[in-house]
């Protein structure tokens, strides 16, 4: 009851916070021009204009006649205008034409030169090397048995025998267990988060025994980690289209990647929240915390942990404060009830265990 009464209240002081979401406001320091540099990323750009930097596919216009997408590259000049309505815009200036962004086209990058959407170098480690399983698939993975010699920890270039029946010269991941206890207590232990160690191909069977060669380790390989196909899951996009989730979004952040007590912008953070959840990569997301709750104890207000014991014991006059946003994050990488997500955005250090929901 007390989870369902925290959840409810969350999303009913969303739906008052979202009540002017559709007007665009600009930031009072918004620049007339700006010059686009290397390293911005879309994000950075729209955050320079707005303050829901989730919007800015309003602000980088809506002109559906333009016949080719545009690409935006270090050196671009954008400018602010406004159309007949008075609403804001960005265009990029070429000379001297103009030509309005499109959001229903993504702007693509020509080269390694043009802009992302966000640091797509803080969260690449993740899209290659971090993966989710259930615990199922995990337990009836393959997994690597030895090799030909007696070291314990192998390395590239070393001959491995793994279990099963591999498909001659594909390559394998190998994989080794997190032990992220929140992420199996979130999802009643169906799920399991792995690390990549290793990559290998299959060269051959021996029996029920398959060979591999290793061909790259990001560490020591070692017995009973599992193989998977690397597949969909190395899968590196160029661009998220950032968005807002169409349906209301309920979840925690489940861990950082630092495993610091708090961590701010440019943290991965694991949610509880995925596919099922009709998330997708490019979901934009806010953080927010429940503010500490306040009791009046004998008619004067205190925070619980300071209300005396009778006051505690009993939970009189106890005063639930408002849940305040403390920043935003962009899911980058989603499975069924779990996503990986790029902090883009924090007022405060931000911590395990706060609340994840739409933006505003």
């Amino acid at each position: 009851m007390l989870k369902f009464s925290r959840i409810f209240f969350f999303t009913v002081s969303l739906i008052s916070l979202g009540v002017a979401a559709d007007v665009l406001k600009l930031r009072a320091d918004a620049p007339d021009k700006y010059v686009v540099k290397k390293g911005d990323t879309l994000w950075d750009i729209s955050a320079l204009y707005l303050n829901s930097p989730w919007n800015w596919p309003k602000l980088w216009g809506n002109n559906l006649q333009i016949a080719d997408p545009h690409w935006i590259f270090p050196g671009d000049v954008l400018s602010l205008v406004f159309d007949a309505d008075g609403n804001p815009k960005l265009v990029v200036n070429e000379g001297k034409k103009q030509v309005k962004l499109s959001p229903s086209k993504r702007i693509t990058p020509k080269d390694q030169n043009a802009i992302a959407s966000i640091s797509l170098d803080t969260i690449k480690p993740y899209l290659k090397n971090q993966r989710i399983v259930t615990e199922t698939d995990f337990s009836q993975a393959p997994m690597v048995l030895g090799g030909d010699t007696n070291t314990k920890r192998k390395v590239a270039g070393d001959l491995i025998y793994s279990q099963g029946q591999l498909i001659k010269d594909n390559l394998y991941g190998i994989y080794r267990s997190t032990s992220n206890e929140k992420l199996a207590d979130a999802t009643d232990r169906q799920y399991v988060e792995l690390e990549l160690t290793g990559i290998a191909r299959a060269v051959n069977q021996a029996g029920e025994v398959t060979r591999l060669t290793l061909e790259s380790s990001l560490m020591e390989v070692q017995q009973g980690e599992k193989l998977f196909p690397l597949l969909d899951d190395q899968a590196m996009p160029t661009l998220f289209h950032l968005s807002m989730p169409e349906q209301a979004v309920n979840a925690e952040i489940l861990a950082s990647s630092s495993d610091l007590r708090e961590f701010s912008k440019l943290e991965v953070v694991l949610i509880n929240a995925g596919y099922q959840d009709s998330l997708r990569a490019g979901h934009v997301l806010g953080i927010f915390r429940q503010s500490p709750t306040v009791v009046l104890d004998n008619g004067q207000p205190v925070y619980f942990e300071d209300a005396s014991k009778y006051a505690r014991l009993f939970e009189q006059d106890t005063l639930d404060m408002p849940i305040e946003k403390v920043g935003d994050l962009v899911v980058f990488k989603v499975y069924e009830n779990a996503s990986y997500a790029l902090v883009t955005e924090s007022k405060k250090p931000l911590k395990v265990g706060d609340l994840v929901a739409q933006p505003e």
